[in-house]
């Protein structure tokens, strides 16, 4: 009976690594112990005795079923199991003869395994090659269906193989390759399935990263280990766990304080031949330690030499990065790095050519209709255009020879970032990183800072038109108008200082590309003349808004007024297309505490022509009393553009209310050589538009013919209000404004009903002054020309003589 119960314990335990061998030995001794029954009462008794102890030996050992969670069973299986063997050890069946209920309960549930068979699958050899390849299989992160692992089972083999791999490779004497490269694997597996709370407790196991570190310094420093065949492909997926890990969990950083001694084996690594097919994944790890502002030593030459054999056509990747990285990333980080510190010291020790071969393959990789992600993610391209920044901002004219040479890739390259063209580069980044921020507005930030520095610089003539020409043949207008409409607010002072400035230098062009791609942005998309590519949530008028509402925005506001300006300043030239804005905005921006956003309004107000048929619903004589106020501001630079806005609108003004009552407009309104070329150049293209609709008979014809009295009555009487204000800035210390002033009075003098007005304020004995003593010559010569269109009128003769 004994016999039989000791049998029944063998069946009911499952055993874990170690116990097979052990109820092997049990059962001989069973089936011994059954062959000498016969010999006699001594001979059982005796083996009675052998088995009382074995059997506590058993029970002493036997633990909870930890191989497999599909080769554990529920309380309930067990019980019914138990049940059944009872019963089969009670009329004397074994394994081999079973009842007829237990071949039952088998046909029925196949899945289940109990007695022999949950036996025999527990027994298998946990430290065979077959065991580990299967595991690899079985957590393969690409297998479609995956089966839940028993953690509590694998975690203890991991441990057991890491201390056996850290032994061997402290004699130097690896037994079996497979032994380091399958359990690796499994636990690289194991890292990439799980989520953040299940591989974080993986790690406090199997004391990660630390134990990572350990095994890759020792397997760097032993010569004789590093320069095995296997220890580079071991090497390779140790430093890819390694990254996983830390992107995921980084808070042991906090708290370690030997940082920079982990920083060494990855060094060396860089400089080692046999090892040197690891660098670029040994410098992914180093720039963790960056990211940290851990100090890494490496030395400009070596991360040249690296780079340049990373650019060779020839060259072919014997390595596999984590997702979200590429090959490059981690070396531009540490060449960002170095030429840091390098600049701290005072020397620039990039090779140009590296430089310039850089932005070839970054922008050949850019140019193809899948980028090449694998060579540079946008972390990588973080570092770089960077790195491009540190040697553009210690040596400007650097930038130069790649601006103007449209082979470099530079300008194609920066004007791909800066646009909403690589949107794919952002797509499958790391969650993790330190840089989890990093999105494609700082690449555009990045780049439209770079596109800034040739406007910088004082350059010949030649060379700053071959620059803009290849600004305008990579789109560089384009793309910038596509930042202003995406950005957040906070970012767009740069784009559109740009912007600006290339409407300055090449206006003709710039503006050709506004009509063609944004004009939805400055007018109103509620416009019908508007046919807009797609329905815009931000126009010119919203975002101006936008940036009124915050202090910290209003370097911002003043570039978006300057760019409008210049806008409406030169769109009148050519292709007459207008603004829309909105009257509660421009009073708020006239009314803003901040004095450059006061006067930038003002300039902007006197590049517009209150009468054209899109402005004249919003710019009304309340915005003209508006203006006219400013003419008092305590501000100079305010006062100046206001003085010139209040000069145009008064000459707008008189022409328009000549045109409404029918007068002959044949003496030209601009005797003062103030802004002739440019108010007659944009009277031509309002008149024009008018008289044009007047010959057609439209509805719009209809409309200015019949303009309301009573409203043009309203501008007359704001105009005849700015004699008084405008008479004290002939005396103005701001020469331009005295300047303005002399032309403003020049136009008010063909505004009905002004003249009597003038000759109270003794304007001609002021103007007359100010030609014969203005210690500016220009302001002597717009007084001379004012005072002669004074002489042209009778009521001024009297005065003169």
């Amino acid at each position: 009976m004994l016999a039989l119960k000791l049998k029944q314990v063998a069946e009911k335990t499952v055993p874990i690594y170690g116990e097979s061998k052990l109820i092997h030995k049990v059962q001989e001794q069973i089936k011994a112990g059954n062959r000498g029954r016969s010999a006699g009462s001594d001979s059982a008794k005796l083996q009675k005795k052998k088995g009382l102890v074995e059997n506590e030996r058993i029970n002493s050992r036997v633990k909870p079923p930890s191989c497999d969670v599909s080769a554990t069973l529920s309380y309930s299986v067990k019980t019914e199991a138990k049940q059944r063997l009872d019963a089969e050890n009670q009329t004397g069946m074994g394994f081999k003869s079973r009842g007829r209920i237990s071949r039952d309960y088998e046909q029925e549930f196949p899945s289940v395994e109990v007695g022999p068979r949950l036996i025999r699958r527990c027994s298998e050899d946990v430290d065979t090659e077959e065991y580990w390849q299967k595991l690899v299989q079985e957590s393969d992160p690409n297998r479609q269906q995956q089966a839940p692992l028993n953690l509590s089972a694998i975690i203890p083999q991991l441990q057991s193989k890491i201390g056996a791999l850290t032994a061997q490779l402290t004699s130097g004497e690896v037994e079996e390759v497979w032994q380091i490269q399958l359990p690796l694997r499994v636990l690289h597996n194991l890292i990439l399935t799980s989520d953040l709370e299940e591989s974080y407790h993986i790690g406090c196991k199997l004391d990660l990263p630390y134990v990572l570190f350990n095994v890759i310094h020792d397997t760097v420093e032993n010569l004789n280990v590093n320069k095995q065949p296997w220890s580079v492909a071991a090497l390779e997926e140790m430093i890819v766990i390694l990254i996983i890990y830390w992107e995921n969990h980084c808070d042991w950083v906090d708290a370690e304080q030997r940082l920079e001694e982990f920083t060494k084996s990855f060094i060396t690594i860089l400089s080692q031949p046999n090892l040197i097919h690891l660098a670029p994944l040994a410098a992914c790890v180093l720039s963790l330690f960056v990211q940290y502002n851990i100090d890494v030593q490496v030395h400009m030459d070596s991360l040249t030499s690296l780079l340049k054999k990373l650019l060779l056509d020839s060259y072919e990747s014997r390595f596999t990065v984590p997702s979200g990285w590429g090959c490059c990333d981690g070396l531009l980080s540490l060449l960002l790095h170095t030429l840091s510190k390098e600049n701290m010291s005072g020397s620039v020790g990039l090779d140009p050519v590296l430089f310039l071969d850089l932005w070839k393959r970054i922008g050949t990789s850019l140019a193809r209709t899948v980028t090449d992600t694998d060579f540079c993610s946008a972390n990588g391209l973080y570092s770089f255009l960077s790195t491009a920044l540190t040697v553009f901002t210690k040596d400007p004219y650097s930038c130069v020879p790649l601006f103007s040479d449209c082979q470099s890739k530079c300008v194609f390259t920066l004007g791909r970032l800066l646009g909403t063209d690589c949107p794919h580069l952002f797509a499958g980044g790391s969650p993790g990183r330190h840089e989890a921020d990093l999105s494609h507005d700082c690449l555009s930030v990045l780049s439209c800072h770079l596109l800034c520095f040739p406007f910088a610089l004082d350059l010949p003539s030649s060379t700053m038109s071959t620059i803009i020409q290849l600004y305008d043949s990579c789109g560089i207008v384009t793309s910038l108008l596509q930042v202003i409409q995406t950005l957040p607010p906070p970012l767009l002072e740069l784009p559109l200082s740009l912007l600006s400035r290339l409407l300055l230098c090449d206006p003709e062009r710039s503006v050709s590309r506004l009509k063609e791609d944004a004009c939805g942005f400055f007018m109103s998309s509620g416009n019908g003349q508007v046919k807009s590519r797609a329905p815009l949530n931000r126009t010119a008028c919203s975002l101006l808004s936008d940036l009124l509402q915050l202090e910290e925005l209003r370097e911002s506001a003043v570039e978006l007024l300057h760019l409008l300006s210049r806008v409406a300043r030169f769109s009148s030239l050519h292709t007459c297309f207008e603004l829309h804005l909105k009257a509660s905005v421009l009073h708020r921006a006239l009314a803003h505490t901040y004095d450059p956003i006061r006067a930038a309004t003002c300039r902007l107000l006197g590049n517009l022509d209150p009468f054209e048929p899109l402005t004249m619903q919003t710019l009304k004589p309340d915005v003209f009393k508006r203006i006219a106020k400013s003419l008092q501001d305590s501000c100079s630079s305010v006062r100046r553009m206001a003085c010139r806005a209040v000069g145009n609108w008064l000459g707008y003004i008189a022409a328009k209310e000549e045109f409404i009552r029918g007068r002959s407009s044949g003496k030209d309104r601009d005797t003062t050589g103030w802004g002739e070329k440019e108010r007659q150049n944009k009277h031509t293209c309002s008149h024009s538009k008018t008289v044009g609709d007047l010959a057609s008979g439209t509805g719009v014809a209809i409309a200015v013919s019949d303009a309301d009295e009573e409203e043009m009555s309203r501008w007359l009487e704001e105009a005849r209000r700015t004699a008084a204000i405008l008479v004290p800035l002939l005396s103005d210390p701001d020469a331009l404004t005295r300047r303005h002033c002399c032309a403003a009075l020049g136009n008010l003098l063909h505004v009905e009903g002004t003249v009597s007005l003038l000759l109270e304020e003794k304007v001609t004995n002021l103007l007359l002054k100010a030609a014969c003593s203005d210690p500016n010559n220009t302001v002597r010569q717009a007084a001379i020309a004012t005072l002669s269109l004074y002489s042209q009128q009778d009521a001024t003769h009297q005065v003169k003589r």
